[in-house]
């Protein structure tokens, strides 16, 4: 390729829109630019970029068996209503009507249409197991795109979904994409570590992420300093060591503090002289149907959104309204956990001992308020993971380092079969469910994890494996035309031997 040629050109100083390291360099060495917000044009030299990724991928995923088929961008409703994914990914798709009025979603991901094709073309137990992948745009109506590639608006993935007969079959093919994956990052420079995950709105239990340790990540990984615990803020926990329980009869009934004008827990803990740990917040959430529940959990702790999302199994959820508050008896600054008529969530970070919490009753709080003896709830953990805290392993502290996603897989055995009602014939003559996985890999924001992780001051330093070119080759000509006639044999040459130069 002559470098004269190459559609595109360098900038000298990058955007000040630009906020990361990767997307500066990536813009001023014209490997993308920006169409809109989350919208991006590859030019020649990324697009090189992009297709050596997929082409590694596309060699790992025939290595483990998977075959390559491709499915529409443009999906049409039904089959997301079928599995209740049309509504609940809503804030976040593009959507349209043809002109007979038939709705369409521009494809979120892919797993209702492989599921819908396997439940047509999978008959008997002889057809299993089975492993399919393709390389798709996929659209997201992203709040907010960041990061270049990283979190776009329209994007390529490479989708591979496993189809099996019974879980240790599903198992067998999640291990063999898990090892695909590795091989891949590998291959294409990225230091990917695999974490435990939340399944999100994909569904089903079991899931991994491929993260790549990078300051400019959005996600908080946390990492166990003595055993091989690893997962991503969303799905970690902690050990929770047992504590004292103290007994309720020596405990001063609750009474009443006069706490005008102190509604958060800064104020109160000042106000007071006690630890933020010796307080109660209780939270009132709701769902994406508007059901109303109370969170309580320790002053010191924060709630965890994607762990309450999971327990509630819902889309959405987020701070309730005044008209909530009433319904619930409850005051805004002053909620407690005592007489409120709301559905009682307690974290498991709540302690048998004496706390503050409020009264539900304007400018006044409760002394002495405990767990079991003066209020009940469900007992689950919606809380955050912090730096300190006590491996779920083996006990010992845990850090939190940021990370880039840049795969995920998930196991989600008959959640979507079930809802689809695909079913093969099985041996002993009955009907069961097609389990199912799916394994998800976004090329640009590998190319740009590549980008935010291989770069010195000088530019992007890419992996041989990805790099647009092996080679780059100046002719630096002046009076003696035997510059240009060696550098034109040294290309020619270099070409020959399958070495990929700009020159």
């Amino acid at each position: 390729m002559r470098q004269s040629n190459l559609f595109g050109r360098t900038l000298r100083e990058a955007p000040s829109d630009a906020t990361t390291p990767g997307t500066q360099l990536m813009l001023r060495a014209a490997i993308a630019r920006p169409l809109a917000a989350g919208l991006y044009t590859w030019l020649p030299l990324g697009f090189r970029v992009a297709r050596k990724v997929e082409q590694i991928l596309r060699e790992e995923q025939d290595r483990v068996g998977a075959q390559e088929i491709r499915v529409p961008v443009i999906t049409p409703a039904e089959y997301w209503k079928e599995t209740g994914r049309w509504d609940t990914l809503e804030p976040v798709t593009f959507r349209t009507k043809d002109h007979g009025g038939r709705e369409y979603m521009i494809g979120y991901t892919h797993e209702e249409l492989v599921m819908h094709h396997a439940r047509n073309e999978i008959l008997s137990y002889r057809q299993l197991p089975a492993m399919v992948y393709h390389f798709q745009e996929k659209g997201r109506d992203e709040e907010r795109p960041r990061a270049g590639l990283l979190r776009a608006r329209e994007f390529v993935m490479k989708d591979a979904y496993s189809l099996d007969r019974d879980w240790d079959g599903l198992d067998r093919q999640y291990w063999l994409q898990h090892g695909a994956y590795a091989r891949s990052f590998m291959r294409m420079g990225l230091d990917a570590i695999s974490v435990e995950s939340d399944t999100g709105n994909m569904g089903g239990d079991v899931a991994h992420e491929f993260q790549v340790l990078t300051e400019v990540g959005e996600d908080r990984i946390i990492f166990c300093s003595s055993c091989e615990y690893r997962a991503n803020m969303e799905k970690a926990t902690r050990r929770i060591e047992e504590r004292r329980v103290v007994e309720g009869a020596a405990v001063p009934a609750s009474s009443e503090l006069a706490t005008p004008g102190v509604t958060t827990i800064e104020a109160l803990t000042a106000s007071l002289k006690i630890g933020a740990q010796d307080l109660l917040k209780t939270l009132l959430m709701k769902d994406a149907a508007g059901n109303v529940v109370a969170i309580v959990m320790p002053g010191d702790r924060e709630l965890n959104e994607p762990k309450l999302r999971k327990l509630l199994a819902t889309s959405d959820v987020k701070f309730a309204g005044g008209a909530d508050f009433a319904a619930a008896k409850g005051v805004a600054g002053y909620v407690g956990p005592i007489d409120l008529d709301a559905r009682l969530l307690v974290d498991v970070s709540v302690e048998t001992k004496p706390y503050v919490a409020g009264a539900n009753k304007k400018d006044t709080h409760l002394d002495n308020v405990m767990l079991g003896r003066d209020f009940t709830g469900e007992a689950v953990d919606v809380h955050d993971v912090r730096e300190g805290d006590a491996c779920p392993t083996c006990g010992s502290p845990v850090t939190i380092k940021r990370g880039v996603e840049v795969g995920n897989i998930f196991k989600f055995g008959p959640y979507y079969a079930d809802k689809m009602n695909a079913t093969y014939l099985a041996e002993d003559g009955t009907r069961k469910p097609i389990m199912f996985g799916s394994y998800g890999i976004g090329i640009g924001r590998a190319v740009q994890t590549i980008m935010e992780t291989h770069h010195d001051d000088r530019g992007l330093v890419w992996p041989l494996a990805v790099a647009p070119f092996h080679a780059h080759v100046i002719a630096l000509l002046g009076k003696d035309d035997s510059v240009r006639t060696n550098a034109d044999a040294l290309v020619a040459e270099l070409e020959q031997a399958g070495v990929e130069v700009l020159y």
